[in-house]
């Protein structure tokens, strides 16, 4: 029992009967470390590739200390390559194998904290993996010991999505690419069909739609359009002649009343002449005392009142000219107005008109080539085929070199699933220029 005590590690200030036993456990250490170099060769060949794995940041490792539970523990490797120990502070293991950290750690206790100690480091938890690219679960996951590619993939659920899938999204996309076609297709011959009315509405002249032409199978809906557009051309051209009717029907009204009162003008200005002639000869006989003067008076009185009701007659004729003017400027207005309407929407239908036309070769183009896919994704059907990279991180750099499904997976190597897509159909030379 005493011989085993003084095989433990001890500080650097024993008692001086432990003193006398050092060499002792000398020779004991000494034993136990022939028998650990003996024992070597036997080891399984995972914990040999233990040995000689190089530790990275984000490992964590087990520092043993035998002897001394206090000093042992779990500690993670640090971005600049360090650990933490117990006492001895930081200690920077970059590069080094776990028998070299062992090694590391027993130099820097000896140096001043421990005589002789032992120590053991094992990897408790390596660096994760990551799994990106075609699979059904990307992300991060512990790495095992001899984990492949393929059971990496494995891991994050298998491969990405099935290759009838992968058809099913191409023949979707062919379908809405055709689709938005046939919409920008329907949109021109709608724009072009309003233009053509409003050309005519513009003109005042009936729409001629023989330069419509029918796109495929569009000879109904352009029956139609022709037919809607016709009859939108007659009902606005006819509100328009219907309001303008309404407001000249008002002008011979204004006509007759103008007459009227011209003819009420011409009876006092014939009555006011009668008037002043009486009262000439009036004057004349009350000058030689024949005539009363109440007489003259009366006489006075309907002269005023015809000046008066001249005065009110020429104030309605040039009431009954004004309203014919407001009238012709209001029948001017009505179809300046319809002008305005028109020149306006044909404005946004040619600004329209440009952009569907812009856009209508880009979208055939797309069209085109998601139909050429299609017809490769169908010829080439079968299991469908992938490319797999490691990008792996070294002390001095990051390198992603290709794998096949049976290599071994180092931690922290990240695994990239590519799933090969069909080659691009040839273009033609407008079409390559226009991508």
């Amino acid at each position: 029992m005493p011989a085993r005590q003084t095989s433990e590690p001890q500080a650097l200030t024993p008692s001086p009967a432990r003193a006398v036993r050092a060499p002792a456990a000398t020779v004991r250490l000494s034993w136990l470390a022939g028998l650990c170099v003996l024992a070597l060769p036997l080891l399984p060949a995972g914990a040999a590739e233990q040995n000689a794995y190089r530790v990275a940041p984000g490992d964590r490792i087990g520092i043993t200390v035998f002897g001394q539970a206090d000093m042992s523990g779990d500690t993670m490797i640090d971005s600049s390559y360090s650990i933490a120990v117990p006492l001895v502070g930081s200690v920077s293991v970059r590069g080094l194998t776990l028998r070299e950290i062992e090694q590391r750690v027993a130099k820097s206790l000896a140096d001043g904290y421990l005589q002789n100690p032992v120590v053991s480091v094992r990897l408790t938890e390596p660096r994760p993996i990551y799994v990106v690219g075609d699979v059904r679960t990307a992300g991060v996951y512990p790495y095992r010991h001899g984990v492949s590619v393929l059971g990496a993939v494995a891991l994050a659920g298998g491969f990405g999505v099935p290759e009838e899938q992968v058809r099913a999204a191409l023949r979707t996309d062919f379908v809405q690419a055709d689709e938005r076609v046939r919409a920008l297709e329907t949109t021109r011959l709608t724009l072009t069909a309003r233009r053509i009315r409003l050309e005519a509405q513009r003109d005042g002249r009936s729409p001629d739609f023989s330069s419509l032409a029918a796109g495929r199978g569009s000879e109904e809906f352009v029956t139609q359009l022709k037919a809607s557009e016709t009859e939108l051309h007659n009902f606005q051209t006819s509100a328009l002649q219907q309001q303008i009717e309404m407001l000249q029907q008002q002008e011979p009204k204004l006509q007759d009343n103008k007459r009227f009162v011209q003819d009420q003008l011409n009876a006092e200005k014939r009555q006011l002449e009668l008037i002043q002639q009486h009262l000439v000869d009036y004057n004349a006989l009350l000058s030689s005392g024949l005539a009363r003067r109440y007489t003259g008076i009366e006489l006075q009185r309907e002269e005023a009142r015809n000046r008066g009701n001249i005065a009110r007659f020429n104030a309605d004729i040039s009431s009954n000219g004004l309203a014919l003017g407001e009238l012709s400027l209001r029948i001017r207005e009505a179809r300046e107005a319809f002008q305005r309407r028109v020149w306006s929407e044909m404005q946004d239908v040619v600004q329209r008109l440009t952009e569907t036309d812009a856009a209508l070769p880009a979208a055939r183009l797309t069209r085109e080539l998601r139909l050429r896919q299609v017809g490769l994704a169908e010829e080439t059907a079968g299991p469908p085929k992938r490319s797999l990279f490691v990008t792996r991180q070294t002390e001095q750099r990051s390198e992603t070199f290709p794998v096949v499904e049976g290599a071994l997976l180092e931690p922290g190597d990240i695994l990239r699933v590519e799933r090969q897509r069909p080659p691009e159909p040839d273009l033609p030379p407008t079409a390559a220029a226009m991508r």
